[in-house]
């Protein structure tokens, strides 16, 4: 296997990573359970799913094409790519720093507030919804979000939108798996949130890390 294939793989392991570790940020974690009341209000559990999966698509629509356009916007930048991973791999560690609380970046520090006064009451209330929402969790998932979309930034195109379509399912599969077993959800969310800062601190490790790796050009060191 070649240190290119290699380094795409863990590009693309590292971008669902952070899809999950965005899930469970402290600011949507903890209000998953009213979020999800909310969302998938029906007494239907298929029409419950149909919405939450809606969402999730108008979610992932959002951030797909950021990839897209920071993947077009690395083409520009083959030519300084060590630079890019440099500068990256410093951006990333601060990312990193700025998760386990060391020091706190304030647009991160919790979504924009978006009123959506709407009932969600169809597919594409939902889907909408989802596209609000992509804009209002932006700052909130910054750090984890920021990390792929600078990964994005050493590609093309095409990868800048699969590792941002990755980087959404890693995202939005444990919110649908959520709405289909919300009553396990309401019961374990107290438990993880009284873990929260251990989670929060494994992930920042996690992006320390990787910034390490990039700023080296070690990342094939993985395989």
């Amino acid at each position: 296997m070649t240190p290119i294939v290699v380094s795409t793989q863990i590009s693309y392991w590292s971008a669902f990573v952070g899809g999950i570790l965005s899930f469970f940020s402290p600011c949507i974690f903890p209000i998953l359970p009213g979020f999800l009341a909310f969302l998938v209000s029906s007494q239907k559990r298929g029409g419950a799913i149909s919405k939450a999966v809606a969402f999730s698509i108008g979610l992932s629509m959002i951030f797909i094409i950021l990839g897209l356009a920071t993947g077009t916007f690395g083409i520009f930048l083959t030519t300084y790519k060590r630079y890019v991973e440099i500068i990256g791999g410093i951006i990333v560690i601060i990312f990193g720093i700025s998760y386990t609380g060391l020091f706190t970046l304030p647009f991160f520090e919790k979504g924009i507030y978006i009123p959506f006064k709407r009932d969600v009451d169809s597919f594409w209330n939902a889907l909408l919804f989802g596209i609000v929402t992509a804009f209002a969790w932006t700052p909130c998932i910054g750090p984890a979000l920021g990390t792929i979309l600078t990964i994005a930034a050493t590609g093309n195109t095409l990868s800048g939108g699969i590792l941002l379509a990755i980087f959404s399912a890693g995202l939005v599969i444990p919110l649908i798996l959520s709405s289909i077993l919300i009553e396990i959800v309401n019961k374990i969310v107290g438990f993880i949130v009284k873990y929260q800062r251990a989670i929060n601190i494994i992930g920042g490790v996690v992006l320390i890390l990787f910034g390490i790796l990039m700023i080296w050009g070690k990342l094939t060191i993985f395989s």
